[in-house]
C-alpha cells in the first residue's frame, strides 16, 4: 500500500513526453591523446642520470660490496688450493682503492666491514696499498 501511494503522488508524464527529448545532445570525444615523445636532448638524459633512484643506487652498492666479498671467497680458495695468484691481489688492491663508503649509516658498516676485510689479506699476502 505505501507503494501505490508513492507511486500516486509522482506526476504523470505528458502525452507528448518522449524519452529523446530528455536526453541531452550527444557530444563529440575529444580525440586520444598523442603518445609521449620519448627525451631526446642531452640535457635531459644528463638530468636522468643525475636523478638515481635510491633503489637503483642501493642495488649499485651492494653489488659493489658483493664484488668485495667474490674476492674474498676466491682468495679462500687459490690459498687453500695453494699460494694465491698475484694478478688476484692486485684486483683486490683496485677494489680496495676505488672503494666509496656509502651515505647510509648501516650500509656504510656493512661495507667497511668488507673492505678491511680485503685490507688484511692483502697485508697477510705482503701487498702494500
Amino acid at each position: 500500500m505505501p507503494v501505490q501511494a508513492l507511486l500516486a503522488a509522482l506526476p504523470r508524464a505528458t502525452a507528448g513526453f518522449r524519452a529523446t527529448d530528455a536526453a541531452p545532445a550527444a557530444t563529440e570525444l575529444p580525440a586520444p591523446p598523442r603518445p609521449l615523445q620519448a627525451a631526446t636532448s642531452v640535457q635531459m638524459l644528463v638530468a636522468l642520470a643525475a636523478t638515481e633512484p635510491p633503489r637503483e643506487r642501493r642495488r649499485r652498492l651492494v653489488a659493489e660490496v658483493d664484488h668485495g666479498l667474490g674476492l674474498l671467497e676466491r682468495l679462500h680458495a687459490a690459498t687453500a688450493a695453494g699460494v694465491a695468484p698475484p694478478a688476484m691481489l692486485a684486483e683486490m688492491a683496485d677494489w680496495v682503492a676505488r672503494f666509496v663508503p656509502p651515505d647510509d649509516p648501516q650500509a656504510a658498516a656493512i661495507a667497511r666491514d668488507v673492505e678491511l676485510r680485503v685490507r688484511v689479506e692483502l697485508a697477510r699476502h705482503d701487498r702494500h696499498l
